[in-house]
């Protein structure tokens, strides 16, 4: 998940917002504000004479009121009418003498300054109020970013970790796997095979004194012999000995013919570079093209599976392929986002991510094929130094349990 983009604030057009802060600046401006529009009807006075000096006043009340608030507009109004009677009016005398309809237009005046004053105070408070608001929103924007980057950064350290923690699973499998199939094969078949050859050394001492006993024990020693290539074929399903001794190329023409012997599908192997790879990235193509073959063998119904591995510009290219059913198109979308992924296929594009490659599924409603490409390298993105030591103990070189031709191909046909 990604975090919220910055947005660049949108370009306000000019307006004059309301002062805010020193009274003492407010009042000032306010008075400063009056002196302008007096000295303003100033220069018309040759024009105007004594007529329309409260359009003056009027437009210095409007700013007062608008931008320096309720106080700084009323003492500008006051001192401002006084002007201009003394500049304007004549004869030149502040408070008089008025006659009755200077006096009532003054009047009038002061009323109509006070409707200006009342109503863009309220509008200044109003404006003030969004302000405030406006802050209060952008501060909550900015906190609701940095979560949103903080949730976001823990989800995707919540997703890496559960990546490690499923690589660390499927590797700690594959070790697991490895010391069974080594205790089974040194272990277990050891002591089967001295069964055997203790029931056939009493089977002969039996064969001339009490045949049927002998018959009966030849019997058990045919049993003893099934269980022990059945415990060899588990063995060596469980990790191929050929994986470590000769490769992946020797491994997978092993696998593919007891695999072709088992399920009756026709299965063909174009393997190209003869070089061997780092033991982990064998075991992942390895388990890449078991898992694919297991789902062609229960979902495709396919007759024939093609299995190419090619090196490739620093790149290994494994392409799986079918020609059964098919995947439809929303299960591909499906499996793309990541819904519909069962434990295989999760495993499989864990397996190949850890070695930094893609996976890719391809279905064109008749057959499946399935397409990884992993960089060549010498050992997986994510490395677990305790592991390491781990498996430098528990399995050292050159200890893989032996196995013979004769072996592999009665493996193969179980």
């Amino acid at each position: 998940m990604e975090s919220m983009p910055d947005r660049q604030p949108a370009t306000r057009p000019f307006a004059l917002q309301p002062l805010q802060g020193s009274k003492l600046k407010r009042y000032a401006i306010a008075l400063l504000g009056m002196a302008a529009a007096l000295a303003l009807r100033s220069l018309f006075q040759p024009i105007l004479g004594g007529s329309m000096h409260y359009v003056s006043i009027s437009a210095g009340t409007v700013f007062a009121a608008w931008y320096c608030g309720l106080g700084p507009a009323v003492l500008a109004t006051i001192l401002g009418s006084v002007a201009a009677n003394v500049l304007f009016l004549s004869p030149y005398q502040p408070l008089g003498p008025f006659t009755e309809k200077d006096i009532i237009g003054e009047l009038l005046f002061l009323l109509f300054s006070a409707a200006i004053i009342a109503v863009a105070e309220g509008g200044r408070r109003a404006l003030l109020r969004l302000g405030h608001l406006h802050e209060i929103l952008l501060k909550s924007r900015t906190q609701l970013k940095f979560r949103v980057r903080q949730r976001a950064a823990q989800l995707q350290q919540s997703n890496s970790d559960l990546r490690d923690l499923s690589v660390r699973l499927l590797r700690v499998q594959d070790d697991e796997r490895r010391r069974i199939a080594r205790d089974l094969h040194d272990s277990t078949g050891q002591a089967l095979t001295a069964l055997k050859l203790e029931l056939a050394g009493i089977e002969r001492e039996l064969a001339s004194r009490h045949p049927q006993l002998a018959r009966r024990l030849a019997a058990n020693i045919e049993s003893a012999r099934q269980i022990s290539d059945e415990l060899r074929t588990i063995s060596y399903l469980l990790h191929p000995p050929l994986l470590d001794e000769l490769g992946l190329g020797s491994a997978l023409r092993w696998y593919m013919d007891g695999f072709q012997k088992r399920s009756g599908i026709n299965v063909q192997l174009e393997f190209s570079g003869e070089a061997r790879l780092a033991p982990e990235m064998e075991t992942m193509l390895f388990r890449v093209v078991q898992e694919c073959l297991i789902n062609i063998h229960r979902h495709s119904d396919s007759a024939t599976a093609s299995i190419r591995l090619a090196q490739a510009d620093g790149h290994i290219v494994l392409e799986v392929e079918d020609e059964g059913r098919g995947i439809s198109a929303e299960e591909l979308a499906d499996i793309a986002s990541g819904l519909a992924l069962g434990v295989g296929l999760r495993g499989m594009r864990e397996r190949i991510k850890d070695f930094g490659g893609e996976l890719e599924i391809l279905s064109k409603g008749q057959g499946t094929k399935v397409k990884a490409v992993v960089p060549i390298q010498t050992s997986p993105s994510r490395t677990f130094p305790e592991e390491a030591a781990a498996g430098a103990v528990s399995n050292p070189a050159g200890n893989a349990p032996a196995i013979t031709g004769a072996a592999a191909k009665r493996a193969g046909v179980n």
